[in-house]
């Protein structure tokens, strides 16, 4: 039987929304929706659900999975799928972790990669990361079984990464607190008392204003010294993909020859042999979190 499939990937404002069937491998009808509250999201769903016939709801959200349900990072609101089901009448529902569902996206983003570091796969661990709001992250193991973290919210790095922004601060507690497009604002703020985006320092970076260069350049360093750490953390021998909206805009910013030096820097000699195998880079496709949430449904019913 066919059924009609409905994915979404939810953030704090907006969802990002897309219409395929069960036996289609593309998506149709992608979408971004505003909603200003849970009541409103609901409401929203409710409407897609019921004009496009929908059988079974495929959803990422920002934050952890803890046995069937999530509870949002960003929003006080907690996704149960059984409840979800139940309430629009729905054949099921499957809930993943945005960065569950990114790691999933691959054999849809494959062609869509550029790197900031040629490596040789030595095992089947890759690394998904990527920072925006927060700093998620998930690993992929043969490209079949996927492990959602929250490394975003460890603490055991952050002072360590300070020291590259040349701050002291007792509001910056976790590590997306330093590597995240929120980051950038914070930090940028410490150091000039102005409140502006991660987009408009990047494009005052462009236009050679000190203090955005400084920011963004230390910003890079720190990225590559945990990608580092990462890598031997969880042994990422299929490499390294790095997503999202900021990460596309830093990638033409990147020294490749500096990042490689900042990657292997202060290790053994036994560990540098090892990250030089290390491939990272950057996923240019976009909304891919849909294409994971996709690619998810088609693994679970081979």
């Amino acid at each position: 039987m066919i059924y009609k499939l409905l994915l979404i990937d939810i953030g704090g404002t907006n969802m990002r929304h897309a219409i395929t069937s069960s036996d289609s491998h593309d998506i149709t009808n992608i979408c971004k929706t505003a909603f200003t509250d849970m009541g409103e999201f609901e409401e929203k769903l409710k409407d897609l659900i019921d004009k496009h016939s929908i059988d079974i709801l495929i959803a990422s959200v920002a934050g952890p999975k803890v046995n069937n349900s999530i509870s949002m990072t960003n929003r006080n609101y907690e996704f149960d799928a059984d409840e979800i089901s139940e309430k629009f009448n729905l054949k099921n529902c499957y809930l993943l972790n945005d960065w569950e569902a990114i790691a999933h996206s691959y054999d849809y983003i494959k062609d869509s990669i550029k790197q900031i570091k040629e490596g040789t796969s030595f095992n089947k661990n890759t690394l998904y990361l990527g920072p925006g709001t927060g700093l998620g992250a998930a690993i992929s193991i043969d490209n079949k079984i996927v492990l959602s973290t929250e490394i975003g919210n460890t603490t055991n790095s952050t002072k360590y990464l300070m020291e590259n922004y040349n701050i002291e601060s007792e509001d910056l507690l976790t590590l997306e607190d330093v590597i995240s497009g929120t980051a950038i604002s914070s930090i940028y703020k410490l150091k000039t008392g102005l409140s502006i985006s991660s987009e408009e320092i990047l494009e005052k970076y462009q236009e050679e204003e000190p203090i955005s260069v400084e920011v963004i350049n230390n910003f890079i360093k720190s990225l590559a010294l945990l990608l580092s750490d990462l890598a031997l953390t969880f042994n990422t021998g299929n490499g390294i993909l790095l997503a999202g909206s900021l990460m596309r805009s830093l990638y033409p910013l990147i020294d490749k020859d500096n990042f490689y030096k900042l990657f292997v820097n202060n290790k053994k000699e036994t560990h540098i042999n090892m990250l030089d195998l290390v491939s990272i880079g950057v996923i240019t496709k976009k909304r891919t979190p849909l294409y994971g949430n996709l690619n998810f449904y088609k693994k679970l019913k081979k």
